[in-house]
């Protein structure tokens, strides 16, 4: 089969390792793959590493193709409008932006991926809901997979995400440090980025995040921790593991607020065993998962740059207070220098 993936952002956010994941595999398995992308970002030169098809211009896409599975609506109404006869899958990825919301125009979609509950029950109360197909995250374990062992007690954490920032990494970094544990951020708002997110996740005892993060932590064998913007659901056990997979590893699945001394609880009761008992759903996940998500890492990335510039803005503003405050009060000391003396030949006078 012809097939044309289409993401608006070709970053290193968890929707990009998923596009790149499936068109990987859907490309393994002999289908031709084209990877459509508008925006450019240094997941490109991943995909290209994986020896992906990347076109960014309309005009260089196949002519025909037999399927087209859209990520954002963007691309979605886009390509609806180049291939009209083509049927089309949707991947909703997110609840909080509107651009995760498929086309509300019948004929445009006649499918929707959702990868979790949580996501499931918002598609089945939109106006027009085509087929609803429900899948896992999928995970490449010939990329992701155990390389070393666990360290117990546990050295070295691995806060792994684009929108952790501010009070609650500094909430973390506490924990971490309090346990004596080293902890290291990748993502946009540290500015530095996990170009090979598999060999990073092998170099910690814990790795930190949600949604894809902690897919891709269990299939290399790491402890993995459910932390960040959105909340903290803490470890994945065998236990908890549906109730958290529901959810996407979203940090929401349970109305329980992590402070810092739930976070510390949680670092102390690390054990490097769950990396053996979840090895299981992985196989699972790897095996029923053969499409896509993407696309939700510009909205979210905004948000991230919103909050960075208004701390800026603070800052500058601040500066910018203390100097315009400057001349004033040197005014003020003229004018009472000035007055001074006055008031003393006023005192003398009398």
């Amino acid at each position: 089969m012809e097939i044309v993936v289409s993401t608006y952002h070709l970053g290193l956010g968890g929707t990009e390792s998923y596009t790149l994941t499936v068109a990987e595999q859907l490309q393994r398995l002999g289908h031709d793959v084209t990877v459509f992308y508008v925006e450019l970002g240094p997941g490109v030169d991943i995909g290209r590493q994986f020896g992906l098809e990347l076109r960014n211009r309309e005009d260089d896409l196949p002519v025909t193709c037999d399927v087209v599975f859209a990520q954002e609506s963007i691309t979605s109404y886009q390509l609806a409008d180049r291939y009209p006869t083509t049927p089309q899958a949707f991947a909703v990825h997110a609840d909080e932006y509107d651009l995760s919301v498929p086309p509300q125009l019948p004929g445009v979609v006649q499918a929707l991926v959702v990868l979790n509950d949580r996501i499931e029950r918002q598609v089945r109360a939109l106006a027009l809901t085509p087929e609803i197909v429900r899948l896992r995250q999928p995970v490449d374990t010939k990329r992701f997979y155990p390389r070393t062992a666990l360290n117990d007690p546990p050295k070295r954490a691995l806060l792994l995400g684009n929108y952790v920032d501010l009070d609650r990494r500094d909430l973390l970094m506490q924990a971490c440090h309090a346990s004596g544990i080293e902890l290291q951020h990748l993502g946009a708002t540290s500015g530095k980025w996990a170009t090979q997110p598999e060999l990073e996740l092998c170099g910690a005892d814990i790795v930190i995040g949600k949604a894809r993060v902690i897919v891709e932590a269990m299939a290399s064998g790491r402890a993995a921790y459910v932390y960040d913007h959105n909340g903290g659901d803490g470890w994945v056990t065998p236990e908890r593991y549906l109730l958290l997979e529901s959810d996407n590893f979203g940090g929401q699945a349970e109305p329980t607020a992590r402070n810092l001394e739930g976070l510390r609880a949680d670092l102390a009761a690390y054990s490097p065993e769950p990396r053996e008992r979840v090895d299981a759903p992985l196989r699972e996940m790897s095996r029923l998962a053969r499409l896509q998500w993407t696309s939700e890492g510009r909205a979210m990335g905004f948000a991230a740059e919103i909050v960075r510039l208004r701390a800026e803005l603070d800052r500058a503003n601040a500066e910018l207070a203390r100097r315009q405050a400057r001349p004033v009060r040197r005014a003020v000391r003229s004018v009472v220098r000035r007055l001074g003396p006055r008031k003393d030949q006023s005192a003398q006078s009398v």
